[in-house]
């Protein structure tokens, strides 16, 4: 019996090299070492790690997130509408939505999967159908958390999809941040990449930060920008905390 080779390793040759492993691939490139991954309803590309010393002889590779379809804005705007009218602002659980590709008609919807939930945590009806074929898999945070939790990064191990996080769903302004995992290795993404429309009424924390690095930045001199930039340092979104306080 042959056994499938579920994860490949690879140098890239071309930027349009087709991904061809079950699982997932490990690709040299260039500029650096990527993780790839597809499936039905989408391709994605993370970086992993970045070369100071470029390769001439392979491709340049680039992290992305390419969907067959991208998601409409309305799902967002549904799901943010069930999830404030789910729970108390006074009182707030979680909660927790996948969101699914109709492989026949190719459209978009939600559902609500959670087990149960509390202030802090949600825990999903694993056996669901629509779960365990989610695209996106989006839950609510507590006011104020932002940021994915360690928690999360165990709960949406081993999985290969997109994950959202949506905050200060009773505020005037909530907000959302979105990244793509690849088997244990999570890359954040902003909001454009995965829905064909700006989002109305919800901030995109990603898009946000990204925003401001590239105001900081360019508000240093040439050489100060130099440095900050230099690819031994790498200045993104993991960093803007340390070039805000430069």
């Amino acid at each position: 019996m042959n056994i499938p080779q579920l994860v490949e390793r690879k140098f890239l040759f071309a930027s349009d090299q087709p991904i061809t492993a079950p699982l997932y691939e490990i690709v040299i490139a260039r500029n650096g070492v990527f993780k790839r991954a597809r499936r039905r309803e989408m391709e994605a590309v993370i970086e992993l790690s970045a070369f100071a010393v470029k390769i001439p002889e392979l491709a340049v590779g680039e992290a992305r997130v390419e969907l067959i379809e991208k998601i409409p804005g309305n799902i967002f705007a549904e799901v943010l509408a069930h999830a404030r009218s789910a729970t108390d602002a006074g009182c707030f659980t979680e909660n927790l939505y996948a969101v699914c590709r109709n492989s026949e008609t190719g459209n978009y919807f939600w559902k609500e999967v959670s087990r149960r939930r509390s202030f802090g945590s949600t825990i999903a009806r694993d056996d669901d159908p629509a779960y365990q074929n989610a695209v996106l898999e989006i839950h609510t945070h507590p006011p104020g958390c932002r940021e994915f939790s360690s928690q999360d990064d165990r709960d949406e191990s081993g999985k290969f999809r997109l994950f959202g996080i949506l905050v200060d769903i009773h505020s005037e302004q909530p907000a959302m941040r979105l990244r793509v995992g690849i088997y244990d290795s999570f890359c954040e993404i902003p909001v454009e990449f995965v829905t064909g429309a700006p989002l109305e009424n919800i901030t995109d924390l990603v898009e946000k930060e990204r925003e401001r690095l590239t105001e900081i930045c360019e508000s240093f001199s040439d050489e100060e920008r130099e440095f900050i930039l230099a690819e031994e340092y790498r200045a993104d979104l993991a960093n803007l905390s340390y070039v805000e306080n430069l």
